[in-house]
C-alpha cells in the first residue's frame, strides 16, 4: 500500500498526468480550453479508480471470506471525511494523496479510540459526521486555513 501511495503521490505532483488531473478538478472548462482532452483523461482517472476499488473488494473478500454488495457502504462516509480532513476541497482542484492518508489515519484513530472507550457503534457515525460538517464549514468560510498560496 505504501508503495502505491508513493508512486501516485509522485505521479500527481510531478507529471503531466497529475497536473492535468488537478486542472480538470479545478475547472473542466478551463482545462478543455487549455488543450487537455478532458474526456480521455477522465476515462483514465476512472479506470485507475475502478482498479483500486476492485482491489479493495478483493481484499475485503479475502479478509472476511464473504462478499456482499452493500458491505462497503458503511465505509463511504469515512472515505469522504478522510479526503476532506486531508485538505481536499469539495470544490475541486486541491488536495494530495499524503493529505488523504493523514486524514484516514485521523479517522481510524478516532474510531479505534471511541470503540476502546466503549461508545456504541452508531455514535461513531455521529462523530464522523460532525467532523465532516466542521471540515466543510472550515473549507467554506476559512479557505485560507486549508489552501496554501503559490
Amino acid at each position: 500500500v505504501a508503495i502505491f501511495i508513493g508512486i501516485f503521490a509522485f505521479i500527481l505532483a510531478r507529471t503531466k498526468f497529475g497536473q492535468h488531473t488537478y486542472a480538470i478538478g479545478g475547472s473542466m472548462n478551463a482545462a478543455e480550453r487549455a488543450g487537455i482532452n478532458v474526456k480521455r483523461h477522465l476515462i483514465k482517472v476512472y479506470m485507475i479508480s475502478s482498479f483500486f476499488a476492485s482491489l479493495a473488494g478483493v481484499t475485503y473478500v479475502l479478509r472476511f471470506i464473504t462478499g456482499r454488495a452493500p458491505a462497503g457502504s458503511a465505509r463511504l462516509l469515512d472515505a469522504v471525511v478522510a479526503v476532506v480532513i486531508g485538505g481536499a476541497s469539495l470544490y475541486g482542484g486541491t488536495g494530495t494523496i499524503i493529505g488523504t492518508v493523514i486524514g484516514a489515519l485521523i479517522i481510524g484513530t478516532l474510531e479505534i479510540g471511541l470503540v476502546n472507550l466503549g461508545i456504541p457503534t452508531y455514535n461513531l457515525y455521529i462523530a464522523v459526521g460532525c467532523i465532516l460538517i466542521i471540515a466543510v464549514l472550515i473549507d467554506q468560510f476559512f479557505p485560507e486555513l486549508v489552501r496554501k498560496e503559490d
